[in-house]
Order: C-alpha cells, then structure tokens, then sequence
C-alpha cells in the first residue's frame, strides 16, 4: 500500500456511497414468514403472514387468502372447512393428484422467487390482503414492483378471467385481466409502477378479481414498495487495523503514516 493506494481506495468508496439505493418498504414482501400453507387470518388459527392483514369478506365469515407454495397442486392446503370436507384444497397443476382429477399438464409452477407465496380466491370469499406502510415522503414517487399468476381450484370447471387490484393510499391500478382456460395456469408475470406519496402513512392492499364460483385463485409474490433514490447506507469505514492486514509491516493497531510538510 501507498499513498497513492489510498487515494485511489478513497475516491472507489465516495463513488460507491454516491449510487443510488433503494430499501423496500414493504415487511415480508415475500412471505415467507407465515404460520405454514393454509388460510391466513382464521380461527382457531392455521396461518398468518407476518406484516399482513387478511380482510373480511362479505359472503364468509374468514377471506379465502392462503400460504401456499409450489406443491399446491400435489399436496394442498388446509382451509377452515378442512375439517367438516376432510380434504385439503388442491390447484390444478402436472402433479395434481389422480384423486382429484389430475394431472393436468398447464404449467403450474412455484414462484420464480422461490418459497412460500400469497393465494386469493378472486370469486368466493374474497377480501383485500393489505399492510400500512410508514415512514414516506408526501410527493416522493414509490416503485412498487410483484410477481404475480393465475389458476384455479381442482373442485371446479370453467374458462375465468381474473385480475389483481392494488391499492396504493387513494391510487388504485390493476394487472389487468387474463383469460384462464379451464384447468389452466398463466404466469408468473412482472407488475412495476411508480406511485406518489399523499401521506406518511399509506395502506397497500391486494385484491384478487374473477367470477364468482369457479372459482379463479391469484397468487401474489416478491412485493417491493422501493423510493428510486433513496439515501445510500452507511459505508463501511477503513480502520488503519484494516490497512495494515493488507501491508506486511505495518503493526497492528498503528497509525497510518503521515507525510513531512514540504
């Protein structure tokens, strides 16, 4: 090391704080902190996902919003009529059992993402799943960015469109909506849009949309709610400990060496 090593290592770090960073504001954008596969928000209690709220349908006592993930098709996902059905809840999929009706080879797939992600059924028992987010700048554009497909139920039959509404404080936006052939899968697909802050406070929400009875399910993944450029974090500072790791010499915990006045 000299001093022109050290110059040159100065002006990489000031370079490096100077890039935009973006944090995602959103807890548990991915789900994966749950109560394991099921339905979220029931009682007596069989999931939850952490940072969310499931809301209350007006044709059912609990919203039809599960945990799920990519054995949705093979081994299901218990509901609050588990017990009274005796069976799971099962999408169709190429590993659905032949017991309810499978296999059906339309492509089902876990999310890109990977792990667990968020089921709404869009036709019965429907209810937004939303979380308050905190800390926004009023007039700042937000990114929001998710991951997100459409299936349907393995008790049902029947060609559906479906779509998501996002609701963003008082903005709202959609998916838009998608033709799902009967037994059939479509995704997973990118939604990014920039939304402008009101409020301090706002609540994002996710409602899934489709035919009553059918019944349509959405699956919802990798939420991020990210300021563009937002502050950097803080940089990791350079200990003269840590210079002298690099330079055979230089005895541990020593001062760097300073230059004479010309």
């Amino acid at each position: 090391w000299n001093f022109s090593s050290l110059r040159w290592l100065c002006r990489l770090l000031a370079a490096a704080g100077s890039l935009a960073w973006s944090a995602n504001l959103v807890t548990n954008g991915d789900f994966e902190q749950n109560g394991g596969l099921g339905q979220i928000d029931v009682n007596p209690a069989i999931s939850w996902a952490t940072g969310w709220s499931s809301g209350t349908p007006t044709d059912a006592t609990y919203a039809f919003n599960f945990i799920v993930d990519a054995n949705a098709d093979n081994a299901g996902f218990p509901s609050v009529n588990t017990p009274s059905l005796g069976t799971y809840f099962y999408v169709w999929g190429p590993e659905t059992p032949a017991g309810k009706g499978g296999p059906q080879n339309n492509g089902f797939s876990g999310s890109p993402n990977g792990g667990y992600f968020l089921g709404m059924d869009g036709g019965y028992a429907t209810a937004a799943m939303s979380q308050m987010i905190n800390g926004l700048t009023i007039g700042t554009e937000y990114t929001l960015s998710f991951e997100y497909a459409f299936g349907q139920f393995t008790d049902q039959f029947g060609a559906t469109n479906q779509s998501i509404t996002v609701g963003f404080g008082s903005s709202t936006d959609t998916t838009g909506t998608y033709a799902v052939p009967s037994q059939g899968f479509v995704g997973w697909n990118n939604y990014s849009k920039k939304f402008t802050a009101t409020s301090t406070s706002q609540l994002l929400s996710f409602l899934a949309v489709g035919p009553y009875g059918l019944p349509p399910f959405a699956f919802l993944d990798n939420v991020k709610l990210e300021e563009p450029n937002g502050p950097p974090p803080p940089p990791v500072p350079v200990t003269a400990r840590r210079l002298s790791a690099a330079r055979p010499g230089w005895p541990p915990g020593a001062a760097p060496p300073t230059r004479s006045p010309p």
